[in-house]
């Protein structure tokens, strides 16, 4: 757990300090006591929200390591894992004076303070014994490889959730949907992804629900994304739903496991190399990772980043499911990243780098290591 921790400190300072052009020979403000003194956030929401989440796995993976290594002193390394997590965030935020293209604020470590403290609310609920027995046991949780894929499904499905609860919005977000078009690959994309949901949501808290029950929670999410700020649902989500509900219902497991992993592999093989249109010559290769998705819109980028890893997330765990080998289904998202990453050299409009590879190798070790400290798989 202590190596995913050091590559969830290493991503964020990526995230925080990219594109890397360090400008030294600007000045730091006049008043740099003010600066650490001024709290008051100029920041969009997007930006808030980002800030948040962007430290939530450094508390959640932290509290893991602090509890993994069974100090006799737990709440004291907690503590001062959040410290040295605060002076994280106020360093980066001090470098980043010298990157012309980011805006420093001292209030922005105060936000990743509080999703470290998320991050070891949700280790706490996840992981503790303690706290697992105060909660009914239908509903409890345990960090496990089908938790982590649920929680992407959860992230794919409503970030950045702010709900609106009026009755402007639900028109707007029925607008939305009536104005829409129905995609067949987006169709299908959605049918993979509720039968993803249905199968974890049984996996995760180890009880079979009937047709009707399955047919409420899809209700209930549908509603709960109608109150979302910027709505994008379409016909192709509503219509996949039902379909999904149906071939859960009436497919055994023995069957399901099987058919999400290869609608998987063939979503990630889709959705990465069509239109198979290879050109003679070939196209520069990125060698720094994320990119595109550290340009232009936090919100947009943050969405398409979550969707790609809850892709790649299902394609290594439901793959595992069927082999029953985490190390193979790990190695096999491995081997498709750089596949897929050596067709892109040859296809025309493709922008091969290196993010897929190292994104399915993070993803690898997360499933792996999540399996070897977890009670259900």
């Amino acid at each position: 757990m202590r190596l995913i921790w050091y590559i969830v400190i290493l991503f964020i300072a990526y995230g925080s300090l990219y594109p890397f052009n360090f400008d030294f020979s600007r000045p730091l403000p006049a008043d740099l006591g003010a600066w650490l003194l001024n709290w008051q956030q100029r920041t969009i929401r997007s930006d808030v929200i980002a800030n948040i989440l962007l430290f939530i796995p450094y508390g959640f993976f932290g509290a893991l390591t602090v509890q993994q290594k069974q100090r006799r002193y737990t709440l004291v390394s907690i503590l001062l894992m959040l410290a040295i997590g605060i002076v994280f965030a106020f360093c980066l935020q001090f470098i980043q004076f010298y990157l012309p293209s980011r805006v420093s604020h001292a209030a922005d470590a105060l936000l990743n303070a509080i999703g470290i403290l998320i991050g070891i609310s949700l280790a706490a609920y996840s992981n503790s014994q303690r706290i697992q027995r105060m909660i009914p046991e239908s509903l409890r949780l345990g960090i496990s490889p089908a938790f982590l894929v649920l929680f992407l499904w959860i992230g794919w499905q409503f970030f950045p959730y702010i709900p609106v609860f009026e009755t402007k919005q639900f028109g707007q977000s029925l607008d939305t949907i009536v104005k829409s078009t129905w995609s067949l690959s987006v169709w299908l994309q959605h049918v993979l992804f509720w039968l993803v949901f249905y199968h974890l949501v049984q996996r995760v808290l180890g009880k079979e629900y009937r047709l009707s029950f399955i047919a409420l929670v899809s209700v209930f999410v549908i509603i709960i994304k109608l109150a979302m700020y910027r709505s994008q649902m379409g016909w192709s989500e509503i219509t996949a739903v039902p379909l999904a509900m149906l071939l859960h219902h009436h497919l055994s497991r023995q069957w399901m496991v099987p058919l999400i992993a290869v609608s998987s592999v063939a979503l990630l093989l889709w959705s990465s190399l069509f239109p198979l249109n290879f050109k003679h010559d070939i196209n520069n290769f990125q060698w720094l990772p994320f990119d595109d998705f550290l340009k232009g819109s936090t919100w947009y980028n943050l969405s398409e980043l979550i969707e790609e890893t809850l892709l790649l997330a299902s394609v290594g765990y439901f793959c595992a499911k069927w082999w029953r080998n985490y190390h193979w289904a790990s190695s096999l998202l491995v081997v498709l990243s750089i596949g897929i990453t050596v067709m892109q050299l040859f296809i025309v409009d493709k922008k091969p780098d290196i993010t897929l590879f190292v994104m399915a190798l993070v993803v690898g070790i997360l499933l792996v290591r999540l399996k070897s400290i977890s009670r259900v798989g």
